[in-house]
């Protein structure tokens, strides 16, 4: 959404912030092909400076994940005495991204705004009140609030139909028709940024749904825009795995990146084909295809931390290969071992209790939990960070269900370090064979119930 923000302290940089950078922004190139003109007028409140000098307040616009020296500036300019600004940004790729207002080194906030090639965009705020004073008015951002607004409706009935206030019989209709509103969004608004995302909604929201009408809209978005978005990617990939195998999903991104114009979509691409690889046990492939995605980003600091933690997985973590072992005390002072679960199958979290994703996944635990336990299924928690109040404060309403760890039992730093996490919440599904069945980061989390459902049919067989 193209919220701002009004700052109160400095930001803080998570372990996600990896994972974030390669899975969503742009990795600036050294020519810039997209420009956008942005103008407009900062002032300062008269309660917080009398003197009518509005000079000096600087807007900057940057690649949140660039590394080259002297590219990561996409937009700088400073104030006038009267609060007046303009330039130009100079851009790879259009998407959302944003604009940080300052003044004499202090931050007084953000401004999400979407930049597109020949979009004029107008800005104006007041200091230091950013978040209830500021207007940015463009083409190509007023169609996108647009889209946000079909957003916003959308997720309202997805919160229905995940809580089951849908009848089941109802549910594929409203799939369809809001994979049909967000194409006519596409239609309606053709060569805008917003067009282009709405395009993709389209064809995400409709997979495991409609899977012809996503495959015949994802094949109309590439032959216009000769790009899918992670999401749309993700669900395209999975109908072919599960309709034509792995092979089918190899060609497919083949051809995305036959059809990439640029290094940062040709990148996204790479990294998929190698998640996909390594999810796969195939190690050979996924080591072959890491190293020349190293030999051609080697100048790409975050491409290499990606490259480096990939390497990690597929020496310690890969699916198919024994777990490496743990040994903790729970919460009742009992101890818990990958040895004394070696008849079990059992999921592994990793994960800070106050994180909002893990707090909205809890149900979806508990509900495995009540499911799978009859399998034999365990879980175990591994608390980050968690002090006795906050520990109290989340069990306190919700019970101990299955094994929580004491925190003060484990080093969280070498516990990290030992399993690779970079974004919390991160899951492990081990086998009764104590075999790494997955790992969940994150929203992969919704595909945990198919890594169960395989423990289940080979024990069956």
């Amino acid at each position: 959404m193209l919220n701002n923000t009004y700052v109160k302290s400095g930001a803080v940089l998570t372990v996600a912030a990896l994972v974030v950078l390669l899975a969503g922004c742009s990795f600036q190139s050294d020519e810039s092909v997209n420009n956008a003109f942005i103008s407009g007028r900062v002032t300062v409140d008269e309660e917080l400076d009398n003197s009518g000098d509005n000079s000096g307040i600087e807007l900057l616009i940057t690649a949140p994940s660039s590394l080259q020296q002297g590219a990561d500036t996409l937009f700088h300019a400073t104030t006038d005495s009267s609060g007046f600004f303009e330039g130009t940004a100079r851009f790879d790729e259009p998407e959302v991204y944003r604009m940080v207002v300052l003044r004499n080194n202090n931050v007084f906030g953000f401004q999400g705004l979407v930049l597109a090639d020949g979009d004029t965009i107008t800005y104006t705020a007041t200091l230091p009140d950013i978040g209830s004073t500021s207007d940015l008015k463009s083409k190509e951002n007023e169609i996108f609030r647009d889209l946000e607004r079909v957003d916003r409706n959308f997720n309202r009935v997805a919160q229905f139909i995940n809580a089951g206030a849908i009848p089941a019989d109802s549910i594929e209709f409203e799939i369809n028709k809001w994979s049909d509103i967000y194409w006519d969004v596409h239609e309606r608004y053709p060569g805008t940024y917003a067009s282009m995302v709405a395009g993709n909604s389209s064809v995400a929201v409709a997979g495991g749904w409609n899977d012809s009408l996503m495959v015949e809209r994802a094949n109309r978005l590439l032959e216009t825009e000769g790009f899918l978005r992670r999401a749309s990617r993700a669900a395209l990939a999975e109908y072919y795995a599960e309709t034509a195998g792995i092979e089918r999903v190899l060609q497919f991104y083949d051809r995305l990146e036959n059809l990439a114009k640029s290094e940062n979509r040709l990148m996204e691409i790479q990294i998929d084909r190698i998640e996909l690889l390594y999810d796969s046990s195939m190690t050979v492939e996924a080591n072959r295809f890491l190293q020349q995605f190293t030999d051609n980003y080697s100048d790409n600091e975050i491409a290499m931390e990606w490259a480096e933690n990939k390497s990690y997985d597929l020496e310690f973590l890969t699916p198919g290969t024994p777990f490496p072992e743990f040994s903790f005390l729970t919460l009742t002072d009992d101890s818990i071992s990958s040895s004394m679960l070696e008849d079990s199958p059992y999921l592994l979290e990793i994960t800070r209790l106050d994180n909002n994703l893990y707090q909205q996944q809890y149900d979806r635990t508990v509900a495995i939990h009540q499911i799978y336990s009859n399998f034999g299924l365990k879980i175990i928690t591994v608390p980050l960070a968690a002090s006795d109040v906050a520990m109290n404060a989340f069990y306190e309403e919700r019970g101990l269900l299955w094994s929580v760890i004491e925190p003060d039992s484990f080093q969280a730093d070498s516990l990290i370090e030992r399993y690779n996490i970079n974004q919390v919440p991160t899951r492990f599904l081990v086998n009764d064979k104590g075999e790494l069945v997955r790992r969940y980061v994150g929203n992969e989390y919704d595909d945990v119930v198919r890594g169960l459902q395989s423990i289940i049919t080979q024990n069956s067989e």
